[in-house]
């Protein structure tokens, strides 16, 4: 790539994109030198902190290099390369661009720079400390760029009493420096804290490479890839299957323009796109990646440059959840269950016992338990504040139903009904597997959907208070009434006016509490709407548990099928509305090494 020279940006555009202070913990110095790397055109990086990187930091790589012209402006604030005017700053794709980050690292450590450009016989060292450059000589070197940091703060020791101990701040470092390593999987990170080696992505442009290099063995099999676009905005990555979460968000990983950003508007689409599958204080894992032209982002809003502001948000929500939602159709999302790795036919070796005393021969010998069998954990449905996105609720679905259709078989397709275990568990057989079907879970999820689809159609009947209630409303929502009250009766209330301030309830949706009722319908009035959908789909799933089949109940094989026909067409077939499975499987490999026909 063409090295761009390091110029001094004029006042005006100084003025208009300072942050301030860049440096508060040893974090933020990795982040600004590994995007200095980054935007240097590497493609080999290696970090090495020590000391949660209050003592020492090292940033290497193989980019462009400093060219010797610009080396006294290197520590100069407001002296950048990635940018000229104010102009640039709305269509750049560096990550820095403020001319900040050296000269305020400089500023409050002790700095050793060590950089040659291609094509130089030499490269030439700068030694800095406190904001002022001390040493220059020329020295062997290779081409790029390697920063060594240390002593930070040594000169505002008041500083370090801020810090966290040296654990939490390497902690810091590397959740940053995966975020750094998963944005860029064409660049080969090595990351080594407190000498020891973290991890090391091969780069080669693999995503799931450098995903599988940074997290949990395994995780790649639990996850699965998405892509979408739409006129000039696309998203790819991996999302997680219902049945891998995580009890944080921690886990959901945005990165806009190859820049990782924290995006609630992201995580809000995220959420509500996964609501009907995961249980209560469960979260979905997810790494997107969201390309945007530079000009429709705002990434000058804080001075971390990780919150962003996206100027088309509504196209962006929609993209997401028409991506999510075809995702969860395409990917076949039954959970399948493996066996204990534990080899129970396996004799052991005795060794004889030494002679014990009359008092040890009679003591109670210790019990020992078997592997714990296989049990889903228990679920409870989730409330999600859907108020950063209700305003995409309506063309979300417009959008969906005029998007291609996804042909895929059910899950449910081709069972063969072999028999009941416990009379709650439906068995099947199915392309060599064996599969387990909650007959409770299931019959609540059909009548849930059936619920709801009253719900959303506004065919909510009605029950007559014997007693008519009353609500107090203020002056503005007393002006809404007018403004709401078709939507209001079509939703299962009948109400009059009472003065000023009052309005007379004499019939409500027959699903709820008069309590609840009257709790609705103000949040109508106030514009909540998603208040009004958390009430209703937590009694409809009330009402749908205490109407379906139970554990225990027999049923017959033609309830059975019936059973099977209406799961095939659930629009979300895999979970109960409490977060819990109605289906799992057992694959014939699994079985028959139990069986031992298979080692």
């Amino acid at each position: 790539m063409e090295m761009r020279r390091i110029q001094k940006l004029d006042e005006f555009t100084a003025s208009k994109i300072a942050a301030g202070e860049v440096v508060e913990r040893p974090a933020m110095v990795v982040k600004e030198l590994v995007e200095n790397a980054i935007d240097a055109g590497a493609d080999e990086i290696v970090i090495d902190v020590k000391n949660g990187g209050k003592k020492s930091i090292r940033v290497s790589d193989n980019g462009s290099g400093i060219h010797v012209e610009d080396l006294t402006l290197v520590f100069e604030r407001h002296a950048t390369s990635k940018i000229r005017s104010i102009e640039d700053l709305y269509d750049t794709q560096s990550l820095g661009f403020r001319g900040e980050a050296l000269s305020s690292i400089c500023a409050v450590s002790q700095v050793e720079m060590i950089t040659m450009c291609e094509g130089d016989s030499y490269g030439i060292k700068i030694q800095a400390a406190g904001g002022k450059i001390l040493k220059q000589s020329e020295v062997g070197a290779i081409r790029g760029t390697s920063i060594f940091v240390k002593d930070l703060f040594f000169n505002t020791p008041a500083r370090l009493k801020f810090l966290k101990s040296d654990q939490a701040e390497g902690r810091s470092i590397t959740e940053l420096v995966s975020t750094l390593a998963i944005s860029h999987p064409e660049i080969a990170f090595k990351y080594m804290n407190d000498d020891k080696l973290v991890f090391h992505t091969p780069g080669k442009g693999d995503l799931g490479n450098a995903i599988f290099s940074i997290y949990e063995a395994g995780i790649l099999k639990h996850l699965h890839k998405i892509s979408e676009s739409q006129d000039d905005i696309s998203i790819h990555g991996f999302v997680s299957k219902f049945d891998y979460t995580k009890g944080t968000k921690s886990h959901q990983l945005t990165f806009v323009n190859g820049r990782y950003v924290k995006s609630d508007v992201v995580k809000d689409v995220v959420q509500m796109a996964y609501k009907p599958y995961l249980m209560n204080n469960r979260h979905a894992v997810c790494f997107l990646f969201i390309n945007v032209p530079p000009s429709s982002v705002d990434v000058n809003i804080h001075p971390a440059k990780t919150e962003i502001k996206f100027h088309e948000e509504g196209k962006i929500k929609q993209l997401i959840y028409m991506a999510l939602k075809k995702s969860f159709n395409l990917y076949d999302q039954v959970p399948s269950v493996t066996f204990s790795e534990k080899e129970v036919f396996v004799k052991p070796k005795v060794e004889p016992e030494p002679l014990r005393s009359e008092q040890e021969v009679f003591k109670p010998e210790k019990k020992f338990t078997s592997a714990p069998k296989y049990s889903p954990p228990a679920f409870t449905p989730e409330k999600v504040d859907f108020e950063a996105i209700s305003q995409m609720n309506a063309f979300v679905e417009d959008m969906i139903r005029e998007s291609p259709e996804i042909i895929k078989d059910s899950v449910y397709d081709g069972l063969n009904f072999i028999g009941v275990f416990d009379k709650t568990y439906l068995l099947f057989e199915k392309n060599s597997q064996l599969v387990m079907i909650d007959q409770h879970a299931a019959h609540e999820k059909i009548l849930y959907e059936q619920f709801m689809h009253a719900f959303k159609s506004q065919e909510i009947a009605s029950q007559l208070l014997l007693i008519p209630e009353t609500v107090e409303l203020d002056a503005l929502d007393m002006s809404s009434l007018d403004q709401m009250e078709s939507f209001i009766t079509n939703m299962g209330f009948e109400f009059e006016r009472f003065g000023n301030s009052t309005v007379i309830l004499r019939e409500i949706p027959s699903l709820l509490s008069i309590q609840s009722a009257k709790l609705m319908f103000s949040e109508i009035l106030e514009g909540t709407r998603t208040g009004m959908e958390d009430h209703f789909e937590e009694k409809l799933a009330s009402k749908a548990c205490k109407a379906a089949i139970k554990a225990y109940d027999i049923i017959q094989s033609i309830e059975v099928d019936a059973l099977v026909e209406q799961l095939s067409i659930l629009e979300s077939p895999y979970t109960c509305p409490h977060g819990r499975p109605i289906v799992i499987q057992f694959g014939k490999h699994e079985i028959e090494r139990k069986f031992k026909r298979i080692l």
